[in-house]
């Protein structure tokens, strides 16, 4: 077990210093491209003992490996992020504001998708080919095949702009400020990630389920008297969840790439549309840091599904441990 871990663990560190330094000497290369790293990233007219101060303060004319080491060094032992010029505040305080209503918002969306999709895969694989397996099916290829973007027009044009159900600025974000407040503020953003990966995961635990119901110890217990519901929820579903778990590790990035459409269309001020405003401005330090947080949050939660692997069937780390 503990090769196993030590071996995601690795997997973890590469990806991390690949991906961020990747993305800072991109980054650099874009400062880089007028001239002087930090007259762009001030933006504006600054006058030279500036220029000179921030390029000094981050290493700005050193080399990429200089650079980036000194950023590590700031994000792991200072605890300083950067400066955010266009926002007049440290990186880490603007962040910080943030950082909580992306992840409420990726974490409603999976548990919900997750709420929606095994009971339907469930039913799906009992009644596999019988009208609500058609039906269903061809519902979820309607979800899988809409992009965020159209599920977040469609949403906020019905629910907002027609009906006015839901407020269309979210100001209550958190759920101790207006428990009430707070579901409809996330209800919609929610909806707009949750529905297409429900779609991806019942797909694929239907496909799974059925296959496993075709096992011959499907049809033991069924020889034995065992009833449908135990089947179904006991042996069929727990020995149909690899896909599933599998594809929840793939969705955390793709629930928080689509979070830049929820909180942008509805409202909602996180990290999403942070990233945005950054971008646009040239605000080196908030695209590097948002992008370490999310690298962060993908390979921890994949290195989880890795881990999850293990306990739901301990024939995967007896294999990792015998190579």
């Amino acid at each position: 077990m503990r090769r196993y871990v030590l071996q995601r663990l690795t997997q973890f560190l590469i990806v991390f210093f690949v991906v961020t330094f990747g993305v800072m000497v991109f980054l650099r290369l874009g400062l880089d491209a007028p001239g002087d790293p930090a007259r762009t990233m001030l933006g504006g007219y600054p006058d030279q003992a500036l220029i000179d101060a921030t390029n000094a303060k981050y290493h700005l004319t050193s080399n990429y490996f200089v650079q980036y080491f000194y950023w590590l060094k700031g994000l792991l032992i200072d605890q300083d992020l950067g400066y955010s010029v266009s926002n007049s505040m440290a990186v880490s305080s603007l962040i910080g504001r943030r950082l909580g209503v992306t992840m409420l918002l990726g974490f409603y969306a999976l548990v919900l998708a997750l709420v929606l999709a095994v009971p339907l895969a469930v039913a799906q694989a009992y009644w596999r080919d019988r009208p609500f397996d058609k039906v269903s099916s061809f519902m979820s290829f309607v979800f899988v095949s809409v992009p965020a973007i159209v599920t977040a027009v469609f949403l906020k044009l019905l629910f907002v702009e027609q009906w006015h159900l839901f407020p269309r600025i979210a100001d209550k974000v958190y759920p101790w400020q207006d428990p009430l407040e707070h579901v409809r503020n996330f209800a919609l953003p929610v909806l707009t990630l949750s529905l297409p990966a429900a779609a991806v995961f019942s797909r694929l635990l239907r496909a799974e389920m059925a296959m496993t119901l075709q096992s011959d110890f499907i049809g033991l217990a069924r020889a034995k008297g065992m009833s449908p519901r135990r089947i179904l929820w006991r042996h069929a579903l727990r020995n149909s969840v690899f896909s599933l778990v599998t594809s929840v590790g793939v969705q955390v990035g793709v629930v928080l790439g689509g979070a830049v459409v929820a909180e942008t269309f509805f409202d909602l001020d996180g990290m999403g549309l942070l990233l945005i405003t950054a971008v646009l401005s040239n605000d080196l330090f908030t695209v590097q840091s948002i992008t370490a947080i999310l690298v962060i949050t993908v390979v921890v939660a994949n290195l989880l599904v890795d881990l999850l692997y293990s306990f739901i069937d301990p024939r995967v780390r007896l294999a990792s441990a015998l190579r």
